[in-house]
């Protein structure tokens, strides 16, 4: 049995200074035009389950407009026979008003009291009226099943928080951050669309016009630019804080002054997200080691941007910040105060401090345990993989670069062979393998696989060597493979690996800063 919590998140303000804008529940002006907003006394909002609330409205009063996602209006019924039959999933029926077909249907059942309208769900009187007295189909026992379904839904109870009109906005903020665990972003980017329109600022309209002017991001649920980063970018670039409790007066600017900033914010978000993809080998959104990231990136990029005097090290050095954080795992916690500490601290180091940050400073592939790295979530695992993009992956079979977008993920010792080995799983055993040749691998040991790419290397194992070393596998690496010797193969690619990543925590710069 799945249970449902339904909860709803309500604010009581006064009717004359709302602290939001707001407006009537979609579809009460059809049923009654005379509605209006309240003038006087406390207005209640619907902060959090606006949307179950309209859903719950459509359904009951019908009003004539068009389900949303559609062009109909739609209208709904309960199919009894399907209730009294325990499936409950099949028993409800929502069918458009120009279907007429269908709604003709839908009359002759409801005729036999065999469907009932949603509409004659509301009131209890008028549906134990239709079921006691009007209808003659179902016997007594059907009748109590019934009965007992419409009881659990009448008397259905709803959870509801119900904040007072003296509560604060700050207080606002954090009763979404408990309520919406799994989705801060949306809720808070929701308030932030509310407050804004009172200044005139469509910020839901401004999110959709990039939506629809960048394909990447269009209909991608996976987009690792979210509707709250520019918010956070603006704040950024105002000097004011990202916490979420923050962020709603740290965006409080004027229209054409906001308007301003998320241009900027968006363009600058896209650049941080082409130079991730582009040069630091996150050729796909799941592989970006932080989402996170892209803004205080995008903030980086910007002040370089508009300083005039900036030039090529201080890009170096926004890279060397990165790849410290995706490798040493900076942004596993306490996200936001990192944000506004890298921000401070790296403009200073671009703006000719002596000395990277300390924690920069002081990383160390000693520090790393990519023998045990082995969740393709983590920034580490995810970070070695773009630094194999970045080395310009090629087919073992063909030597040629590989188109991206068609490797897989893959272990280099099969996991079939080799499955007792507690580190099969490691990153240290895994790279991207283009799609036809990860077939043409299959489970063979890897000795005979890669005595069928030497063979397509014209047995030319220089050249081979060259394709295996944009994989990080080394001539020493090699010879374990050839002797399909795990441990020793895990050993010496940990070397090499190693080696890349001390050359991306390393920086020689006019300033003669060494990091290790």
């Amino acid at each position: 049995m799945v249970i449902l919590l339904v909860l709803f998140l309500v604010f009581d303000t006064p009717a004359k200074k709302p602290i939001f804008p707001y407006r009537l529940v979609e579809g009460v002006k059809e049923i009654n035009p005379s509605a209006q907003n309240k003038s006087s006394g406390n207005v209640q909002f619907a902060l959090d389950g606006q949307q179950r609330i309209t859903s719950l409205f459509y359904a009951f009063y019908e009003p004539n407009i068009p389900l949303k996602g559609t062009t109909n209006p739609y209208k709904f019924y309960l199919d009894i026979e399907e209730l009294i039959n325990d499936n409950l999933d099949d028993a409800v029926i929502g069918i458009s008003k120009k279907n007429k077909k269908g709604m003709s249907e839908v009359e002759e059942r409801i005729k036999k009291f065999e469907v009932i309208s949603f509409c004659n769900l509301r009131q209890s009187e008028d549906f134990y009226e239709w079921l006691y007295e009007k209808q003659t189909k179902f016997t007594k026992v059907h009748k109590d099943r019934i009965s007992e379904v419409y009881k659990h839904f009448s008397q259905f109870m709803l959870p509801v928080i119900s904040l007072p009109a003296e509560t604060e906005k700050n207080d606002i903020v954090n009763m979404f951050e408990r309520i919406n665990r799994t989705g801060i972003n949306l809720s808070l980017f929701d308030l932030a669309v509310a407050q804004l329109y009172q200044r005139d600022i469509k910020l839901r309209d401004l999110w959709n016009d990039f939506i629809k002017k960048h394909d990447k991001y269009k209909d991608n649920p996976l987009s690792a630019i979210q509707p709250i980063f520019p918010l956070r970018v603006i704040s950024l670039l105002e000097g004011k804080e990202i916490r979420k409790r923050d962020l709603l007066d740290a965006v409080d600017l004027q229209k054409d002054k906001f308007i301003e900033r998320w241009t900027q914010a968006i363009n600058a978000l896209v650049m941080a997200d082409q130079r991730i993809t582009d040069k630091y080998g996150a050729f796909q959104e799941k592989w970006i080691p932080y989402p996170s990231l892209l803004v205080p990136l995008a903030v980086l990029l910007q002040k370089i941007e508009d300083n005039r005097a900036s030039g090529y090290s201080d890009y170096t050095k926004v890279d060397f910040w990165y790849w410290g954080c995706v490798i040493s795992g900076r942004y596993e916690k306490n996200v936001f105060s990192k944000m506004s500490e890298d921000l401070r601290e790296i403009t200073s180091w671009i703006n000719n401090e002596d000395k990277p940050p300390q924690w920069l400073a002081q990383l160390s592939t000693s520090d790393l345990s990519l023998n045990t790295t082995d969740d393709p979530r983590s920034s580490l695992y995810r970070a070695i993989m773009n630094l194999v993009v970045c080395e310009g992956a090629c087919d073992f079979l063909t030597g040629q670069k590989v188109i991206i977008n068609q490797c897989q993920d893959d272990h280099i010792f099969p996991k079939s062979r080799y499955k007792d080995k507690s580190e099969i799983n490691s990153i240290l055993n895994r790279t991207l393998i283009f799609g036809k040749t990860n077939k043409r691998k299959k489970n063979k040991l890897p000795s005979e696989f890669f005595k069928d790419c030497l063979e397509k290397h014209e047995g030319d194992e220089n050249k081979l060597l060259e394709s295996l070393s944009t994989h990080f596998i080394s001539h020493s690496a090699y010879i374990a493979i050839q002797n399909d010797d795990f441990d020793n193969f895990l050993q010496e690619r940990q070397k090499t690996i190693e080696s890349a990543v001390f050359k991306k925590l390393q920086i020689t710069l006019d300033t003669k800063i060494t990091a290790i």
